[in-house]
């Protein structure tokens, strides 16, 4: 029993500490390029990325605190979950992105391409959103930059 609990515990602790994609995470460090990449549960607090290109990876649920991603390329990114207050995401395109629950408080989406992009259940207090393009984007229980919930467009039932 002790063997089982023990095979159990390093095998779900050994796929928390490597959710990620080493080459994938290794490529963006080098290069700032990584598409299709799977960057998921990553540290990149405080990072420079700024440029950077990429575009249908995973970021979800990484620390993305303070990260420079301006005018970067995230077209149909996963951030759900993700950490980004403080992020630094102007004229960014962020073309569908996905941002379900994530944490952008104070983050800065100046001039960002946010058509398309799904906000449901993320939180946008306090973030700039100035110039930001919106066109289609998804603010379902969405906290807005003034704190308020957005709840236009949810289905709304008991059912």
């Amino acid at each position: 029993m002790k063997r089982t609990i023990l095979v159990f515990l390093s095998f779900w602790l050994g796929t928390i500490a490597w959710a990620f994609n080493q080459a994938h995470f290794d490529r963006l460090m080098q290069t700032k390029r990584c598409l299709e990449c799977d960057l998921s549960d990553l540290n990149l607090r405080n990072e420079n990325l700024k440029g950077a290109v990429l575009v249908d990876s995973n970021l979800q649920r990484a620390n993305l605190w303070d990260v420079d991603l301006q005018i970067a390329f995230l077209q149909r990114v996963n951030f759900q979950k993700s950490y980004l207050q403080g992020a630094k995401l102007m004229g960014a395109d962020l073309q569908n992105a996905n941002f379900q629950g994530a944490d952008l408080r104070g983050a800065d989406l100046q001039g960002a391409n946010l058509q398309g992009a799904n906000f449901d259940g993320a939180n946008l207090e306090r973030a700039k959103l100035t110039g930001a393009l919106m066109l289609g984007a998804k603010l379902c229980n969405t906290i807005l930059p003034n704190g308020a919930a957005e709840y236009s467009g949810c289905v709304l039932s008991n059912r």
